[in-house]
């Protein structure tokens, strides 16, 4: 077997450059099928796309409108406060060929400032309701004496300052100029913009932006002189007043952190606390806003309250006559028989004021959603700044068609309500303008737009939350369109968040100055995300493998195109995405230590696994790129631990495979984690000398680990997405994706259904009302800085030594990771746009072992969690008591399951198969007692096959209830009890599966899951209790070689070769690890990780540790079942006594008696029994909170779509400016890195979906004789492929220069560029090859088809190391 195996191998790798004969040059090129997790991409990308499209144009026609609608009710609410306003009375309708003029009485006028009150309190209620849920479901600190009065007084001014100028300058005013006003409330922010430097990092024109701010802020004062130097008003003299106090409202978000003030904003920024002072606060400025209404309309206050339902009815509107010279009250007696009054309309208040609290809801939440999505340039900052003129323009073409024609607008508003024109007429309009000075209103805009010129710059991360984007947490409704321009953060939460954290820290005393300059030698660098993947391996297949691999091989393309867009196309500059790369896996139990085959216990043979995985490389490699591609053998490094494999990928990044020999270092999972989080948390970051500890504070915030399975399927885009969620949440502790089972058979049908309404329902609710429980390590993002805190990495070392921390930690370490994390402070979340494959249990058995597992330890990790709920409560902002209880509420339902489900199935055996209760109630406990006996007595396998023959049972038994409930449900109707909730819940998952389309076909999986409820919730739960002193993995076991009884002699051709010298690794070189990290895995593996020797004696005690936990477990379990099954059991015996009546769908009886000639009538209503009442009034509550987070969770994940999908299908014809040409090339350069850098795949002419680089110049003969050939010619192909010189396709790196620095013309159609983008990537193309050229040691300008030399260094990362050559070359097979 040895010498065949060697043979193959010399064949593959000593004459790889041969070729093979034409009899053996038939090819299989890979498939460029969408399976996995490249699935549908294309269709979905399509998809948001247009999407993406429509929200665009939405979202500016929602803000625009609903900013200007909001504006102008407004301004109309608050002019028919004013009584002494007459308005315009259409006759037209009242067969009357006179003037009328309607006066509002005293009841329309409080109707009016009852309206306006309701209109401002609405926000107010908004901001009460979210702060009550963050202060009740999130744990946050409460303020300080300082910070509440600060903020309190800062609001009461603004809405002392709102007030005045709602009820006393705008009713004084036209419409016209009260929309105008709207631009003069910046003052304050103007004013802060020049005296704290917010300006200021525009360093280049220092000047010229202050002299800009100054004319702003001279504008927004002159509001305050020229009106009321014209007026002889007192409410319009004292216009500066309400101007200045509103503008309060927004000056925290003009300051910086000046000396001057920077206590006073430290205080109120560094915190959410201040939802603490909201809950009050919110209340207390409506009550304000309502005393300063009362007093400034004039009315006695008490009338405010006793006509406060009158003045909402129809009540009459007194009517005068009106003619060129005097105006006199109507008598009934008049000639013109006019009427003396018109009735009021009862819906023309409300109607406004639903209108206005809409508009001004509508405007703030599609504004706040383009923010999120990034699409705040079109679709909120420009409507935004055209919602003012817009307002005015509106504003005075209604007003002045009212003014010429009272019939203008008859059908629109009601005839005795004003809008108060500027002119009377359109003739004197001019003029008007001119007395007005309102010319200088255009001025006053730009000062506006030039003091909130920040809505243009946006500088927040994707999905921010809304702490991040305003200041204030939700809007001035009276005010939207300035609110939502003034409140839109400057200073993004993280820098300021960071800024002020490290000045509060600094040190006091003049020895500690050297930390505080420490501190200020932050990097840009250090801020790039650092990526480092950490796969746990050990009995996986090869096709388990490829998928790993490949995903790993995609991930490495990804970043390749980074970086070297990044370096060539950017001038240096990374993109959003950007972020560095290292593999690192770890595999267990990687030697063959049988001394029957090991020779020399310090060089041990590799087992088949290590070599399947070193075998899949190139294989998989094959699978992405289409091409034979062998990159170089590995470094082959002896290590304490046992050794290391080093590969790098064609994009240059490191792939590590750690071998671990479980003689030298503890196996499993769980002390791979402990091995990687201290090696690449502990040496790489902490023991680095040349970093200050500000540094490594950065660098360990900004450094991911991403913890894979073996047989994980994942797209970069996946991974993206979670490094979004980190950055977007400084407190995220870890994130998990969409987990998607994968295999075949029906236990994989089940799965699949199983995890989508777990993901659905369960994952995203956890999400939503506190956090996630558990981030699975098949697919999961978890923060260094989270792991480094106390309690977490160094608890996670705890040896088990009890029986139920064997459960707790040995048997489910992922939940226990998180855990830890949660009792630390750190949130966990589920990103379900984040997609993964794994492959999951195909056969009965297996299934059972996996879930043996994991159903003590989920339990066991919960308990502690509800166990120490205070602590978790107080430490964790996103875990709150009501969190807690639901919790509570899923654990009582989880250990109460196999009851529920028994008489459930008591009950539907009594409804379908007619029986007695009794009779069905032994039918079901027999099986289930002799189930409950097999798992105490019988072995493991004889329990398993037991459960599967009544599992099986159980299946048909469910069909006949399914068809038995939808006979019953055509018998009593839907609205029965059982027939209603059956129905709600199938259409709540229906419901569920049309809101995730693309796994609406796992709904079709829901039978199988339906039939094996009793397997899964009864019989599955039994089998794990009974047997959770089982602590092996169950999943993946390898076999067991029993020794023959027979001793036979050792013979030296059974020995297997030292992995140093395995034949697979004969051409790799040796290398080794320093001094310092050797030393460090020593220290590692005497402190932690050193092999457990147990001795008979101690093994024999933890087994009996273990088995009198699960009888003492087993024991609670069956009790609490059996009290439970019996408390409900005697109360359904006794269901004609204890049963509620159930007020839906009754059925009437008519009765006859004929002895008494009597007809009676009654109703009969439908009994809900007392196990119906438990099951609804539990599970039912839980269904509502799970389906109403569903829907919360879904709008989130697409706005982390929409917001990571780029728009980029219009291109311009040449009007780009140079400014927007650089965004847009730099918008594509990674996609054009991407296509410069990638393999030509075999036979690419097949297809155009990958262009040829390297061919683009080839002679018209051949074109044409190409194409004067079938499109199955695959002998000429197969010759042609056979002549052809291939180029060496083994360094991306190698590829992108050798096509970018050609002398070739590169095809761009199929890019979205613009002339102008493409015109300035060939500027930068050129100005690289000079470079280059002129450059010692740059990448010469290599001729087609041949490879260039390699260039010595080149730094891809934080530290210049030297390239390390693939050494690749093209081969036919494999």
């Amino acid at each position: 077997m040895n010498a065949e195996y060697e043979s193959d191998y010399f064949m593959r790798s000593r004459k790889p450059r041969d070729k093979p004969p034409l009899w053996d040059s038939f090819q299989d090129p890979p498939a460029k099928k969408a399976t996995g997790s490249a699935a549908d991409w294309k269709k979905l990308q399509f998809f948001l796309k247009l999407l993406k499209l429509f929200t665009y144009l939405l979202v500016f026609s929602v803000v625009l409108a609903a900013s200007v609608t909001s504006k102008l009710v407004y301004l109309y609410m608050a002019g028919n406060t004013n009584g002494a306003r007459k308005a315009h009375v259409c006759t037209n309708y009242l067969l009357l060929d006179g003037k009328l003029m309607a006066t509002p009485p005293k009841l329309e006028q409080i109707a009016w400032v009852w309206a306006l009150i309701f209109a401002f309190a609405a926000p107010e209620l908004f901001t009460f309701l979210r702060a009550l849920r963050i202060c009740m479901f999130k744990r946050e600190k409460r303020p300080s004496i300082l910070e509440v009065a600060l903020v309190t007084l800062f609001e009461l001014l603004h809405v002392i300052g709102l007030a005045l100028l709602t009820f006393t300058v705008l009713p004084q005013l036209d419409i016209t100029r009260g929309a105008m006003l709207g631009c003069c409330v910046c003052f304050v922010p103007a004013l802060l913009n020049i005296l704290t430097g917010t300006r200021l990092h525009w360093k280049s024109v220092d000047m010229l932006v202050y002299g800009a701010s100054i004319v702003a802020l001279v504008l927004q004062g002159s509001a305050f002189l020229l009106w009321p130097a014209m007026s002889s008003q007192l409410e319009v003299q004292l216009l500066a007043i309400p101007l200045l106090l509103v503008s309060f409202r927004w000056w925290e978000n003009f300051a910086n952190t000046h000396e001057a003030i920077a206590y006073i904003i430290r205080t109120i920024r560094c915190s959410r606390s201040r939802y603490h002072t909201y809950i009050y606060l919110a209340p207390l400025k409506v009550v304000v806003f309502a005393l300063m209404a009362f007093l400034l309309h004039g009315q006695r206050f008490e009338e405010y309250f006793s006509l406060f339902i009158e003045a909402w009815r129809p009540h009459p509107i007194p009517l005068m006559v009106s003619d060129a010279m005097q105006v006199s009250t109507l008598s009934a007696g008049s000639l013109t028989r006019v009427p003396s009054t018109l009735q009021s309309s009862s819906f023309a208040v409300v109607y406004s004021m639903l209108l206005q609290v809409g508009a001004a809801y509508l405007c703030h939440i599609f504004g706040k959603f383009a923010c999120k999505i990034k699409i705040q340039e079109f679709s909120y900052a420009l409507p935004l700044c055209l919602a003012t003129p817009t307002t005015v323009c509106l504003a005075t073409l209604l007003a002045q068609m009212r003014a010429s024609n009272a019939c203008a607008l008859h059908g629109l508003l009601p005839d005795y309500l004003t809008i108060q024109p500027l002119a009377e007429d359109y003739a004197d309009l001019g003029s008007q303008v001119l007395d007005y000075c309102l010319w200088v209103w255009p001025l006053w805009w730009v000062a506006q737009l030039w003091t909130c010129l920040h809505i243009w710059q946006p500088r927040n991360d994707k999905n921010a939350p809304t702490e991040k984007l305003y200041v204030c947490p939700w809007y001035c409704g009276l005010l939207v369109d300035q609110c939502s321009m003034m409140n839109r953060r400057i200073v993004d939460w993280t820098e300021e968040y960071l800024a002020i954290k490290s000045d509060l820290s600094a040190p006091r005393d003049p020895a500690l100055t050297s930390n505080i300059n420490a501190s200020n030698d932050i990097q840009e660098e250090d801020k790039i995300p650092q990526l480092i993947v950490c796969a746990t391996m050990w009995h996986e297949t090869q096709e388990e493998m490829m998928e790993f691999l490949k995903s790993i091989v995609r991930l490495d393309e990804d970043q390749c195109a980074r970086r070297m867009a990044k370096k060539h196309l950017n001038g240096g500059k990374a993109d959003d995405e950007y972020y560095e790369l290292e593999t690192n896996i770890f595999f267990d139990d990687a030697f063959v230590l049988d001394e029957r085959y090991c020779e020399q216990p310090r060089n041990p043979p590799l087992n088949e696994y290590v070599k399947t995985l070193a075998r899949s490389i190139d294989k998989s490699l094959f699978e992405v790129y289409g091409v034979n591609i062998r990159i170089k053998p590995p470094l082959k490094i002896e290590t304490p631990y046992g050794g290391r494999l080093v590969w790098t990928l064609p994009g240059r990044t490191k792939m590590v495979a750690h071998l671990k020999n479980k003689d030298m270092i503890r196996h499993k999972k769980r002390w791979s984690q402990v091995m990687y989080m201290y090696y690449l948390l502990g040496f790489r970051i902490m023991e680095t000398d040349h970093l200050s500890p500000a540094r490594k504070a950065v660098i360990a915030e900004n450094t991911f680990l991403l913890a894979l399975d073996g047989d994980i399927d994942f797209q970069p885009r996946a991974v993206q997405l979670l490094i979004d969620r980190m950055k977007a949440i400084d407190e995220l502790g870890a994130a998990c994706g969409r987990i998607h089972p994968v295999g075949r058979g029906p236990m994989v049908w089940y799965q699949r259904f199983e995890y989508a309404i777990g993901h659905w329902l369960q994952k995203a609710t956890e999400h939503v009302i506190g956090c996630v429980l558990c981030s699975p390590g098949c697919f999961s993002l978890f923060r260094a800085s989270a792991l480094m805190e106390n309690s977490v990495m160094k608890r996670y070392t705890t040896v088990s030594s009890e029986p139920m921390d064997m459960v707790q930690y040995d048997q489910g370490e992922d939940r226990w990771l998180c855990t830890l994390l949660l009792k630390q402070g750190s949130r966990v979340e589920y990103c379900a746009a984040s997609d993964a494959y794994t492959h999951s249990p195909e056969i009965f058995n297996e299934f059972y072992n996996q879930r043996r597992r994991w159903v003590p330890s989920t339990i066991a990790n919960i308990f502690d969690i509800l166990a120490d709920a205070e602590t978790v409560v107080n430490k964790n902002n996103s875990i709150s008591t009501l969190y807690i209880m639901y919790q509570g509420m899923l654990m009582v339902g989880t250990v109460l399951g196999p009851g529920t489900i028994f008489l459930m199935m008591v009950g539907a055996l009594v409804a379908v198969f007619t029986i007695d209760i009794w009779t069905a109630f032994l039918w079901n406990f027999f099986p289930i007692l002799f189930f409950i006996l097999s798992c105490v007595y019988f072995k493991q396998k004889y329990q398993l096959l037991i459960a599967f023959v009544i599992s099986s049972l159980y299946c048909l038994v469910m069909m006949a209830v399914l068809i038995g409930i939808i006979v019953q449900m055509l018998e009593d109707g839907p609205l029965a009890p059982a027939s209603l909730f059956f129905l709600l819940v199938a259409a709540q998952i229906t419901i569920a599966g049309l809101m995730h389309p693309q796994e609406f076909l796992a709904l079709l999986c829901g039978v199988i899951y339906y039939i094996t409820i009793p397997s899964m919730y009864m019989l599955l739960m039994i089998y794990s209790v009974f047997n959770m002193n089982d602590v092996s993995w169950g999943t993946r076991e390898a076999p067991v070689i029993k020794d023959d009884d027979e001793p036979s002699t050792k013979d030296s051709d059974d020995y297997l070769p030292g992995w140093l010298n395995d034949p697979l690794l004969i051409d790799s070189e040796l290398g080794e690890i320093s001094l310092t990290e050797k030393r460090f895995w020593k220290d590692l593996i005497k402190q932690y990780l050193k092999p457990l020797v147990l001795s008979k004696e101690k093994k024999q005690s933890m087994d009996d540790g273990l088995r009198e936990l699960r009888n003492m477990i087993a024991f609670a379990f069956v009790m609490v079942n059996a009290i439970f099954v019996l408390i409900v059991f005697l109360l359904q015996l006794k269901k004609d006594y204890l049963h509620l009546k159930w007020p839906m769908d009754p059925t009437d009886f008519v009765s006859f008696d004929r002895d008494n000639l009597q007809v009676g009538i009654y109703r009969q209503y439908k009994e809900l029994d007392p196990i119906g009442l438990c099951f609804v009034l539990f599970f039912g509550l839980i269904l509502i909170i799970q389906f109403v987070a569903m829907f919360f969770h879904r709008f989130a994940t697409l706005s982390q779509l929409l917001a990571t999908t780029k728009l980029d299908w219009f291109r311009s014809s040449g009007q780009l400016s140079e400014e927007d040409a650089v965004l847009e090339l730099n918008g594509s350069a990674v996609n054009i890195a991407r296509r410069l850098q990638r393999p030509k795949r075999l036979f690419d002419y097949d297809d155009g979906d990958y262009q040829d680089y390297d061919e683009l110049h080839s002679e018209p003969g051949d074109d044409q004789h190409r194409e004067s050939m079938g499109r199955r010619q695959t002998i000429f192909r197969l010759h042609e492929s056979r002549n052809k010189q291939h180029n060496d396709y083994s360094d991306l790196v190698r590829n992108f220069e050798r096509r970018f620095f050609s002398e070739d013309e590169l095809n761009m159609k199929n890019l979205p560029l613009s002339r102008k983008s493409i015109k300035l990537f060939q500027q930068r193309r050129s100005v690289a090859k000079q470079n280059a050229a002129a450059t010692p040691g740059g990448t010469p300008t290599p001729k087609t088809g041949q490879r260039p030399p390699l260039v010595k260094k080149v730094s891809f990362s934080r530290n210049s190391m030297q390239i390390y050559d693939n050494g690749g070359y093209e081969h036919t097979a494999f």
